[in-house]
């Protein structure tokens, strides 16, 4: 054996790395690297794991998530005149056509600045078998699809996340043909965003060989592909894909894709809408509007309302539908046509702005906002404990039976995906079996077979054991989620193990969505059961002081202060206010009033330490929390400006939630022109409450 130092050897493998990768753009393959280092690809699993270990050690070399190594740099950043900001989408669907066919998987990435920053994943129930060869390209089979979501239960989240952002794909018509049939399916509208074709940046920019698939291309340029033909890697190998591409573009000196227009065979990116909308709005509609904050209502000709927003200065905002192009959005298209007249409410809070938004969005159910506006269809996870053997659930509405139900809950898709992670972990029996005689027991079904049921027909689980796996259920549903997470981190654990990544995957988005919905329902039920508090806030109507009162997580009251009433005379009102809460009855967190609930929650849990919110101790002095709240300078509201609404500039906080809507007692303030919406407000507060003097 020779004596010379083997780390010398593996310093100049590491600077042929280093070499090789510079001459072939910053980025090879792994087979590349194993011939140019090694002599011969050979037996590519012998030579793999010697690569990394010799590569990983490299502070100047990386390995990308798409398998490839690349030198260490900057993000690969297009220039301005790309797009720098965009979502990668592909969709696998049951056939070619968007017509007769379905999608069974939706994958996209989210790029800012050359770096991925979120992903968006699901399977999609096609409600129909698989063809054999769709099974056989995708690795998609029918039981895999049999738990998952319809398209209807997912396309809102799915359109959360695209947001406005520019759209792209390999063939992306093909994925937005499919995308938009789907939505028409389910009566909605397709998606406005722009869109960036690569096939055609790929054809003028690379010769592959005659062939222009995305194996192909990627392979012509050294990126490696793992799983093929499952829509979140062909996402990613795409938006991949486009970095190089508009790199190599501007090298050659293309500076926007107008640039390679002549050489692509389809349009790449939708063209602007021309008209604006000062083409069709009266000048008239902003002669009233303030420059104050609050909530705006748009009525069409009937007085129908068509959209409820909110702003931090209603004139600002009104005014920029002026300059917004016609059609700039799809969910938008015909608005501006249909706007005749836009009433204002002036509010002194976000809270108060999020709340009377929300409450106009449930009454009126505005066309416009299109977003969870179906309070009525909130999901609940129901629990069969009146049953020998509890089934696990979702439900629609809460019966009066011997079932426990947890929620409601705002999203469908995350509840389902609570129950879903539960019976992963859970073998709980999902079958329809009434378990009252006999009949019931006996012949198990598959999910005995498949370790997904402990099989309570086989008479092999006692009442015990199996009650043990519904209180795990149930405890983790109320919050105490540690038993659960374990069980799913070492599930997920042995399916990386097993290099099963899809499956892995799958178990972290589950867990990931579930534990934000249990997050957002311990938080409402903690604000429910917690401290009531007083929260000030400017008072438009007045000038002065209007005093929230929060009782089990509700807006009970609101008391408004007028300059020349007594601090004696307003305490003395809260102070009534605050009994009546006392005498009532307890509430139920339901449907009607989970939106509520939650803006409440959320609030809260981002301004607790706010010197505007007063915690209330028995017994409570009401004098003092008048004269302190009135004392408060102006300084003390700034953070209770109301965000712009979805269309606006501002950025949304966590709490604002611009398309929910509940009843709630209070009376916000008011503009003269906004005098309907105020007395529809005032038709469900409490008439002694003070809210309106």
């Amino acid at each position: 054996m020779s004596d010379q130092p083997v780390e010398p050897a593996y310093d100049r493998l590491r600077s042929r790395a280093r070499q090789l990768l510079l001459a072939r753009g910053g980025i090879a393959s792994e087979e590349q690297l194993i011939e140019a280092l090694f002599g011969s690809l050979g037996n590519r699993r012998l030579w793999a794991p010697f690569l990394a270990q010799l590569l990983e050690t490299d502070a100047e070399i990386v390995r990308r998530p798409d398998g490839t190594w690349a030198l260490r740099r900057r993000p690969l950043v297009p220039s301005e005149g790309w797009p720098r900001s965009f979502v990668a989408l592909d969709v696998e669907t049951t056939g070619l056509r968007p017509a007769r066919h379905r999608i069974i998987e939706i994958g996209a990435v989210r790029y800012e600045d050359g770096c991925c920053v979120e992903r968006f994943s699901v399977l999609v129930n096609p409600h129909r078998r698989l063809p054999v060869y769709i099974v056989r390209l995708t690795g998609i089979r029918d039981e895999d699809l049999l738990t998952a979501p319809s398209f209807v239960d997912v396309a809102a989240a799915f359109r959360v996340f695209l947001g406005e952002s520019t759209v792209i794909g390999y063939n992306v018509g093909f994925d937005l043909d499919f995308l938009n049939a789907e939505l028409r399916r389910i009566g909605q509208g397709p998606l406005p965003n722009p869109a960036l074709d690569v096939l055609p940046l790929a054809r003028a920019l690379l010769t592959a060989n005659g062939r222009y698939d995305l194996d192909a291309i990627c392979r012509s340029i050294g990126l490696a592909r793992g799983t093929r033909h499952r829509a979140l890697p062909d996402a990613e190998a795409t938006a991949v894909l486009y970095l190089h591409l508009v790199e190599r573009a501007e090298q050659v000196g293309y500076r926007s894709p107008s640039d390679l227009q002549p050489a692509a065979t389809r349009r790449t990116i939708v063209v602007e809408p021309v008209a604006r909308g000062r083409a069709v709005l009266d000048q008239r509609l902003l002669a009233d509007t303030p420059e104050l904050p609050g909530v705006y209502l748009m009525r069409d000709a009937l007085g129908r309302v068509l959209y409820v927003g909110k702003a931090r200065n209603l004139r600002q905002r009104v005014r920029s539908y002026f300059s917004q192009p016609l059609g700039y959005t799809r969910k938008m298209d015909g608005l501006l046509e249909s706007v005749a007249e836009i009433e204002t409410v002036v509010t002194g809070s976000e809270l108060e702005a999020l709340l009377l938004e929300s409450q106009f969005v449930q009454r009126y159910k505005p066309p416009y906002n299109t977003q969870l506006r179906n309070h009525e269809a909130y999901p609940y996870v129901k629990v069969e404990l009146g049953r020998p053997w509890p089934r696990l659930m979702l439900a629609r509405q809460r019966d009066d039976d011997d079932a426990v139900y947890v929620g409601p809950f705002r999203s469908t898709a995350a509840a389902r995906s609570v129950v879903e992670l539960l019976h992963q972990l859970l073998p709980l029996r999902t079958c329809h079996r009434s378990f009252r005689d006999a009949r019931s027991y006996g012949r198990p079904c598959l999910q005995l077979t498949l370790g997904r049921c402990i099989g309570p027909c086989t008479g092999c689980v006692t009442p015990d054991e199996y009650r043990a796996l519904v209180d795990c259920a149930l405890r983790y549903l109320s919050g105490e989620t540690s038993v659960v997470v374990e069980r799913a981190q070492q599930l997920l654990a042995d399916a990386v193990e097993r290099l099963d990544f899809e499956r892995a995957a799958r178990l972290r988005d589950l867990l990931r969505r579930s534990e934000e919905l249990v997050f957002s329902h311990r938080l409402v039920r903690q604000t429910i059961s917690g401290r009531p508090c007083v929260i000030v806030t400017p008072c438009p109507e007045t000038g002065d002081r209007a005093f929230l009162l929060i009782v089990a997580g509700r807006l009970w009251a609101r008391v408004v202060a007028d300059p020349r009433e007594h601090d004696a005379a307003v305490a003395a009102r809260l102070g009534a206010a605050w009994e009546r809460a006392q005498q009532a009855a307890p509430w139920t967190l339901d449907q009607d009033s989970l939106d509520a609930a939650v803006i409440i929650a959320r609030w809260l849990s981002e301004h607790a330490e706010d010197p505007t919110v007063f915690f209330l101790e028995h017994p409570v002095d009401w004098l003092a929390l008048v004269r302190n709240g009135r004392s408060l300078p102006a300084s003390a509201f700034a953070v209770h400006a109301p965000v712009d609404d979805e269309n606006g500039t501002t950025k949304r906080t966590r709490g604002a939630d611009s398309e929910r809507g509940t009843q709630c007692e209070g009376t916000p303030g008011k503009h003269r022109r906004a005098r309907p919406s105020l007395h529809a407000l005032r038709s469900v507060a409490d008439p002694h409450s003070g809210g309106a003097r």
